[in-house]
Order: C-alpha cells, then structure tokens, then sequence
C-alpha cells in the first residue's frame, strides 16, 4: 500500500508539472501578439495593400480622419491601396514603428506610426482571431 507522503509528493509533483505547462503555453500565446505579425509590418512598410488585405476579416472598418465606413476585403484593399499611393514617397517605402499594443474586448490591438512621403499616421489595428477587423489611420501633423 502506498503511503500518504508518496501521494502527496506525486499530487504536487504533478500539480508544479501542469502548472509549468499551462504557464508555458499562456506565454507561448501571449508572445505571438506582443508584436504585430511581421508580415503586416511588412505590408505596411511596403505599401502592399494586397498583402494586407490577406490579414482581413471578411469585413473591415476602415477609419480615416474624413471617413469612417465598413468595407469587404477587396473594396477595404482598394482604399488602403489608393492611401498608399497617395502618400508613397520617392523610394516608395514607408516607416512603421511600433508604440503600443495590449488586449481589449478579447480582441488584440496595435498602435503604430506610419511615416510616408506626404507626412506621418498614427495607425491603429485591432486584431481578432489573427484577422483585421478594424483599421484606423489618423494624421500626425
């Protein structure tokens, strides 16, 4: 017969056990949206609205400061492609640097600036399930 000590060593040993898995896994998950995808960054950095638009919801809410409208994925790529262009610079490459993020409403957020040829934006993207359901793009100057 096994003695109560061997129970209550081999129940907290497999408790400590768990516990380091779970907080393993939780750090895991949390790490991966500290950071925007990197292929986001790079999309934005590009100026690449398709690649972007990869990251949409079926349906996104594009803010900007003079409009403010929910978009499906191909007319929500079309707007980001033509604010791109808009503000390309000579090289054609854009400036994102990351300030902020955090988690809301079970939903991931970032904040960034995006400087362009025409001036710098506040970017601000909210993230669901790996998916862009909200982009707002203010102006800085």
């Amino acid at each position: 017969m096994i003695s109560k000590k061997v129970l209550i060593i081999s129940f907290l040993y497999a408790v400590v056990n768990i516990h380091a898995t779970v907080r393993e896994t939780v750090h895991e998950t949390d790490s991966f949206f500290l950071n925007l995808l990197p292929e986001i960054v790079q999309a934005l950095t590009n100026g690449d609205a398709k690649a972007l638009s990869n990251y949409f919801n079926t349906s996104v809410e594009l803010i900007f400061s003079d409009n403010q409208n929910v978009y499906g994925k191909a007319q929500a790529e079309q707007i980001l492609k033509n604010f791109f262009n808009r503000n390309a610079s000579t090289g054609g490459k854009f400036i994102y640097k990351p300030l902020h993020n955090g988690i809301r409403d079970n939903a991931h957020y970032y904040i960034g600036e995006l400087s362009t040829g025409r001036g710098s934006y506040r970017v601000t993207i909210y993230m669901k399930d790996q998916r862009i359901h909200l982009m707002k793009i203010e102006s800085n100057d």
